[in-house]
């Protein structure tokens, strides 16, 4: 009897993982078994058809399957009223350049050789973000994004995602209001960014948004800023 106990005790222990959520979890998504379609943060489609408006429609944001707090109001009013500070107001397209440590869990912003702000970042969990050098291809200044696994507890439906810089496909730095844990990976791919430090590099960024506009892309006469991501 005694010899089946390491096989029962295993047994015990793989079905106690499947019964915890967050565990079961997290071997599903290391394991490529999560059957989540998501593949960022983001729709690329759904990207370049939104307006950038801000939605006053939702009532609710939901975030890990469960609903996080909403501040509508204060995201409201800062979305109409705009941060007029710009950082390294006298810096030149090419001397501009983002970092993004996945290591440190940090972004920096640079001027040439000179950080002009630097704070903590949530990257990818549940989906890697990408490692490479690329550029701001798109900007909205509010964005649903809505994916990820209700059977695995990793289903988001996130309305006005503010400052949102996608530098590639539908990954993008911006702006999270339904969490406060900067410094871990927390996302589907995209760099979650404190909403004050967003708000003031979505400024600096470009391509940067004409007057009374909500949404800017790239071009030859508008180019992007160069995100490193390591």
């Amino acid at each position: 009897m005694y010899r089946f106990l390491p096989i029962l005790l295993l047994v015990v222990f793989i079905l106690s993982l499947y019964l915890y959520l967050p565990a079961r979890r997290l071997v599903a998504y290391k394991l490529n078994l999560d059957n989540d379609p998501t593949e960022s943060c983001c729709d690329e489609k759904e990207v370049l058809g939104s307006t950038g408006n801000f939605d006053e429609s939702p009532e609710n944001a939901i975030f890990n399957s469960q609903v996080v707090d909403y501040p509508k109001t204060s995201l409201a009013q800062g979305f109409l009223t705009g941060d007029s500070s710009v950082l390294g107001e006298t810096s030149t397209r090419d001397q501009k350049w983002i970092e993004v440590s996945l290591a440190e869990q940090k972004l920096r912003a640079w001027d040439g050789q000179n950080i002009v702000m630097e704070f903590p970042i949530s990257s990818g969990l549940w989906n890697q973000t990408p490692k490479g050098d690329f550029r701001i291809w798109y900007k909205t200044r509010s964005q649903r994004m809505k994916g990820g696994s209700k059977e695995l507890g990793t289903f988001y439906d996130l309305p006005n995602v503010p400052h949102n810089m996608f530098f590639y496909k539908g990954f993008a730095i911006h702006g999270a209001y339904w969490h406060n844990n900067f410094g871990q990976p927390m996302s589907h791919g995209c760099v979650n960014s404190p909403l004050s430090s967003v708000a003031e590099l979505f400024e600096w960024t470009e391509p940067h948004l004409g007057a009374g506009t909500n949404i800017a892309r790239s071009s030859n006469e508008n180019p992007g800023t160069r995100v490193f991501i390591h």
